[in-house]
């Protein structure tokens, strides 16, 4: 039987979508239909403009329907300097008579690790368990069914202020779309796109669109920290306009028409914009003390913004061994989707079918919809 499954993945000032067909008997996932629109009325998931969001999003919902016959599950991507993340540790004691580790204990110390000071401003979007640790034995990735008193659990989790996802709802609500699920997009790119041996390895995954960028970081196969930047190719826009001593938006225009290798004057000062914002990043980035304290060795640029002359660039600031652009590859599709841009609306689909089949790992819903019964299984739809 197939289903119809459709996210929704929101860049700065752009949104990407993605419909995809999965067919349960074959366990295969067919990429239907992809677009890519300006999105002006939001900044990522920030609504800036309640009404023009509505306009824009239904007409992405309206292209959408001219490819499946009924409502497609929901999955919606957060972006945005409103998102923050934070690694923590729940515990929780074995009580059953022969101390096997059920769902009843792994439910608990997901929800214990969720802390208790938390602000009212803030809502919690997403509890990614990282690993297991059961009576000091470390590194157990599914601790169901193991004997043992003690488990404590690894998360990483994404927080995001309420008030902006109020907001997110009320469009997402008047496009006639109540029933979604919600994800970071940077998690499931991250999680998704980035190999075992890059995780391993320790690898900077940063994905760069026009006012937004997106960074996270492994380091020994754990993810350490994440890290929404407030801008991206726009600082590209304002460093041509600088060069050619024009205005950022002459500078836009000249980018949207300008094919590198037409004009040798015109690449050089592409390059050195180039230097500029990787410059910019960099010194965002190194303002993290996770980031100081384990330093990736490799690279994998993905998003809007990922070119070869930003990866060269990024790879020498940041003294990495290895850097690659990031892209899915042998998708069966009937479009074209291996652009670098729609990493996150691919991403998005993926992990959350990989959560649903592990049945681990927590994200929240607004309404049941494609991840139906996670929060219930895990023990977690008190904690919302």
């Amino acid at each position: 039987m197939n289903r119809n499954i459709l996210s929704l993945d929101f860049y700065g000032g752009e949104i990407t979508a993605a419909l995809a067909a999965q067919d349960d008997e074959t366990d295969t996932l067919r990429i239907r239909h992809i677009l890519r629109r300006p999105c002006r009325s939001f900044s990522g998931a920030f609504v800036r403009d309640m009404q023009g969001a509505q306009e824009e999003l239904g007409k992405v919902f309206a292209e959408v329907a001219e490819y499946v016959s009924f409502n497609p599950s929901v999955v919606v991507g957060l972006r945005g300097s409103f998102l923050s993340f934070k690694r923590e540790s729940g515990f929780q004691s074995v009580e059953s008579r022969n101390h096997v580790i059920g769902e009843r204990e792994i439910e608990a110390a997901a929800k214990n690790s969720v802390p208790v000071n938390l602000s009212d401003t803030l809502e919690v979007v997403d509890i990614l368990p990282q690993s297991y640790t059961i009576d000091g034995n470390f590194g157990i990735t599914n601790p169901k069914g193991m004997y043992g008193s003690t488990l404590e659990v690894e998360t990483f989790l994404s927080f995001a202020l309420a008030s902006h996802l109020n907001n997110l709802n009320s469009v997402l609500a008047a496009c006639e779309c109540p029933d979604y699920q919600v994800l970071p997009s940077s998690v499931a790119i991250a999680e998704t796109l980035l190999t075992p041996d890059e995780k391993q390895a320790g690898t900077l995954m940063l994905d760069v669109s026009g006012n937004l960028s997106s960074a996270l970081w492994y380091y020994k196969g754990t993810l350490m920290d994440g890290l929404e930047i407030s801008f991206g190719t726009d600082k590209l826009a304002e460093a041509v306009g600088d060069l050619l001593q024009n205005d950022t938006e002459t500078a836009r225009e000249i980018l949207r028409e300008y094919e590198p290798g037409d004009d040798p004057i015109m690449d050089d000062v592409l390059e050195d914009a180039e230097t500029r914002l990787a410059d910019a990043l960099v010194k965002e980035l190194c303002q993290s003390l996770f980031f100081l304290k384990y330093p990736p060795v490799r690279l994998v640029l993905c998003g809007p913004g990922a070119n070869k002359i930003l990866l060269k660039t990024l790879k020498k600031s940041l003294g990495l061994r290895k850097a690659r652009i990031g892209a899915f590859e042998n998708l069966i599709a009937d479009c074209p989707a291996d652009n670098p841009a729609y990493c996150g609306a691919l991403a998005l689909i993926r992990h959350a079918l990989d959560r649903e089949n592990q049945q681990m790992g927590v994200a929240k819903a607004k309404e049941p919809s494609l991840l139906d019964g996670i929060l219930d299984k895990l023990g977690l739809s008190e904690l919302f």
